[in-house]
């Protein structure tokens, strides 16, 4: 695995941060690493910020991912799994993005199934119906033991582990989210407690599991979960030091 202080060492997963409207400036050096189907993808959002929000996404996902295998960003391509899930053709690190708004997650590994997600803190209309619909009853009576004003914390600590969990067991989001559990109370630890029978042949029992909350950018609530005990977060900042030697391809 290459490194130049980028490089992912073996049970570490390396999680980048960035807010997207700091990286306004960079939208036509990012726009022109990208292929040309993600380009046509860029173009069928009918909003110009959200076609530029999937540029910003998508180029520094190039960035990260050719920082880390010493590769040009703009000469990665991907796959897609059964369930949608990219991954680098011939090989390279296992990664997974999230975004809510302009925040964005991008978790990578050497190897190893990973998954991240990120929401802004923020009051969420109908929490107690969605999770009622849609939690596990241990996650469900754990909110409503919490008190009016940490719900809103609850619900959105439960959403994003469990998101991270989906992403990580590459199922597709297709897996129900009543069928495993995980702790969603504010300051417990944080862990998978439950995994239904019906999900065991995908995603094997909890204590086959690691799971992390990291807040890292004001306002939001990020988790990480990866199969596997041993792991060891790492968070960066995405700065101007990740651009530097990256080489720009001109596709215009």
């Amino acid at each position: 695995m290459h490194d130049d202080g980028y490089g992912l060492p073996a049970g570490v997963i390396r999680v980048w941060f960035a807010d997207l409207r700091g990286l306004g400036a960079r939208l036509a050096d990012l726009r022109a690493l990208l292929s040309h189907d993600e380009l046509d993808r860029a173009e069928r959002f009918t909003m110009e910020r959200l076609t530029n929000r999937f540029i910003l996404r998508r180029g520094l996902l190039r960035v990260v991912l050719g920082r880390c295998t010493g590769r040009d960003p703009a000469g990665l391509r991907f796959e897609y799994g059964a369930h949608g899930k990219p991954a680098l053709a011939g090989g390279g690190p296992s990664f997974n993005l999230a975004d809510s708004e302009d925040s964005v997650a991008i978790a990578l590994a050497a190897d190893g199934r990973i998954g991240v997600d990120i929401e802004r803190l923020r009051p969420i209309e109908s929490a107690d119906g969605i999770s009622d619909r849609f939690f596990h009853p241990l996650e469900c009576a754990a909110l409503n033991a919490l008190p009016p004003d940490q719900r809103n914390e609850g619900f959105l600590l439960g959403w994003t582990r469990k998101e991270a969990f989906i992403k990580a067991a590459g199922v597709g989001l297709s897996m129900p989210l009543d069928q495993f559990a995980v702790t969603v109370t504010p300051g417990d630890p944080v862990a998978v407690l439950a995994v239904d029978e019906s999900l065991r042949a995908d995603a094997g029992p909890p204590d086959d599991w690691s799971l992390f909350d990291r807040r890292v950018l004001p306002d939001t609530i990020a988790a990480v979960a990866a199969r596997g005990t041993g792991w060891r977060v790492d968070c960066r900042l995405v700065d101007d030091g990740l651009f530097s030697r990256t080489p720009l391809t001109d596709r215009s």
